[in-house]
């Protein structure tokens, strides 16, 4: 019997750090460099579906690609409430972005229902190497202070795409097994 478990996955950070490229990468399996940059006004949904592993489950993974900028942050406030993972995204030449993950991170934080939130920092753009402002140390000390996992790569490069993707829903499954056998024992 095959087991379907939904996830709803917000992928957030700066405009322009590459959150939609990622995204679009990612389901379209494809790693097509998208070359023209259209900023997403609000929110895309796209789906995914993950076979988990030795195992006869998927995850189905809802991606909520939102806005960077400041004028949809009430929209991606509302879209924060219930979700399961989250992406955060910097660009590893800006500064700004880098530090704008914190205030991502406590968006989605200061919503309800966030209970058993999993998440990830995705350093990117990190083809850009001459122009590297911010070192995998202080992206991994970002990730850590946030009780995030770190990953970092280039979408441009195809490189780093599908990791923390992976790495969440593998997270995620791991969350439903414990709490499916916490509720068994105590039926």
């Amino acid at each position: 019997m095959n087991n379907i478990i939904r996830a709803k996955c917000l992928i957030l950070g700066d405009s322009t750090v590459g959150k939609s490229s990622l995204t679009q990468a990612f389901v379209s399996d494809t790693h097509q460099y998208q070359k023209n940059y259209n900023m997403t006004q609000g929110v895309e949904i796209l789906t995914k579906m993950i076979n988990v592993p030795d195992t006869q489950s998927s995850v189905e993974l809802y991606l909520y690609d939102c806005s960077g900028k400041e004028f949809y942050r009430g929209l991606v406030t509302k879209m924060s409430s219930q979700a399961s993972l989250i992406v955060l995204v910097y660009d590893v030449t800006s500064e700004n972005s880098f530090n704008l993950v914190t205030t991502f991170h406590d968006l989605v934080k200061t919503q309800g229902n966030n209970d058993g939130l999993r998440g990830v920092v995705f350093a990117n753009k990190t083809d850009l190497t001459n122009r590297r402002k911010i070192s995998p140390k202080a992206g991994r000390d970002l990730a850590n202070s946030l009780g995030l996992m770190y990953f970092e790569g280039s979408v441009k490069d195809q490189k780093g795409i599908d990791a923390p993707f992976f790495y969440l829903v593998n997270e995620w499954f791991k969350l439903y097994m414990d709490k499916t056998q916490s509720f068994k024992l105590l039926s």
